[in-house]
């Protein structure tokens, strides 16, 4: 059913996309001038943005039909078989370079990347350094190298069971980011997380398997002076923190809130630092 743009833009407020994501999907997947929509000029809407706004209605996320999202001034292609990078993922990355923009960075790490979002934007900021992206998945590998070579980026891409291939390797690192799967199995998610890939977003019982496989390596792949960035779930944060204490004796765990005031990312280092 081929319905005017007027409509279109009600039924997707009324499903509660953000005005943002109507207006990429305006621009991106019908090409029109959503600003245009908005003088009270009407246009009709290709046929497909009425199974649009049906599968939206499931809760699918705008940007697997969009097909991209910005991230740091990037354009990073996403699809169900990678995460859509969050807000908080990208407030990361300006900690990050709040932090860290006047350190020499010569090496840095992208773990568990996905789509490669945090390993470019860690390409961007840090440009003479050599960037790592690694993942699990070989799909991520492709859609990382994709992403890198659109965005005219060059880093380093490794198929590796968390830090496994870099221990083999005797990598070490000046900077490691990672944002692993952190949820509880079982937990009741977001309609529309259930379109993402699982295994990106599960960790165990407790949530935590990823961090004990990331803890149980670091020291092995961190350099001296090295810093690590890691995304946590907020709900989880006290028995994270333990667990970084417990296995990373010598370090300082350093807790981040978000802008949204949530105990967001830790940040780690030597005590000597």
């Amino acid at each position: 059913m081929i319905i005017n743009s007027e409509k279109a833009i009600s039924q997707m407020k009324a499903l509660g996309i953000p005005e943002a994501d109507i207006r990429d999907l305006f621009r991106f997947r019908y090409n029109i001038d959503y600003d245009q929509t908005k003088t009270g000029r009407l246009f009709m809407m290709p046929e497909r943005c009425s199974n649009d706004i049906e599968v939206l209605a499931s809760g699918y996320p705008p940007a697997y039909l969009i097909g991209f999202v910005d991230f740091f001034h990037l354009k990073i292609n996403v699809t169900p078989k990678v995460l859509i990078p969050r807000p908080e993922t990208e407030e990361l990355m300006g900690i990050i370079q709040n932090r860290q923009g006047r350190t020499l960075i010569n090496s840095a790490l992208d773990l568990c990347c996905g789509s490669g979002c945090i390993g470019l934007a860690l390409k961007k900021m840090f440009p003479q350094a050599t960037v790592y992206a690694s993942d699990i998945s070989p799909y991520a590998m492709q859609m990382t190298q994709k992403n890198a070579d659109e965005n005219k980026l060059e880093v380093y891409i490794a198929l590796s069971d968390y830090l496994d291939y870099f221990v083999y390797k005797g990598l070490k690192f000046d900077l490691i980011v990672s944002n692993p799967p952190y949820i509880k199995n079982g937990e009741i998610l977001d309609s529309s997380l259930g379109f993402e890939p699982q295994e990106a977003l599960f960790a165990g019982d407790d949530g935590l398997d990823s961090y004990r496989k990331i803890f149980a390596s670091l020291t092995q792949v961190l350099n001296e002076h090295g810093v690590c960035y890691l995304e946590i779930e907020a709900a989880n944060a006290d028995m994270t923190i333990d667990l970084a204490h417990q296995t990373l004796a010598g370090y300082n765990v350093e807790l981040i809130k978000d802008l949204s005031n949530k105990d967001r990312f830790l940040r780690l280092t030597k005590k000597y630092l």
